[in-house]
C-alpha cells in the first residue's frame, strides 16, 4: 500500500512501466496490474488471484512476497533509468501484443 500511495504522490511516475516490464519479463500477455503479477509470482502455491492471495498466505509467505516485490522494483528501476533498455522493453511489450493479436505489426 505504501508503494501505491507513493506512486500516486509522484503522479504515477514511480511505477510507470512496471506492469509492462513484468509482462515482458514473464514473456506472456496479461491484463492484470503489477500487484497481481507480483503476488502470482511470489505465491504460486496459494490458490486465488491478486490481493485475495494475501488472505490465504502465511506471514512467512507475505514476507517473501514483499522481498520479491522490492527486488523486482530495484531491477525495474535500473531498466527505467536506462533510456535504451526502457525503449527495448516497450518494444518487446508491443511485440508480445502484436503476436498475440495476430497483427504482426511491430
Amino acid at each position: 500500500m505504501f508503494l501505491i500511495g507513493y506512486n500516486e504522490a509522484c503522479s504515477g511516475g514511480l511505477m510507470r512501466g512496471f506492469t509492462e516490464w513484468l509482462v515482458v519479463r514473464k514473456g506472456e500477455r496479461s491484463s492484470f496490474g503489477w500487484q497481481a503479477l507480483v503476488l502470482d509470482e511470489a505465491l504460486p502455491d496459494v490458490e486465488s488471484w491478486g490481493w485475495s492471495k494475501l488472505n490465504k498466505a502465511t506471514s512467512k509467505q507475505e514476507q517473501e512476497a514483499v522481498e520479491l516485490l522490492l527486488s523486482l522494483l530495484v531491477e525495474f528501476l535500473a531498466v527505467r533509468d536506462d533510456v535504451i533498455a526502457l525503449a527495448r522493453m516497450y518494444s518487446q511489450y508491443c511485440s508480445l501484443h502484436s503476436r498475440a493479436d495476430g497483427s504482426g505489426e511491430e
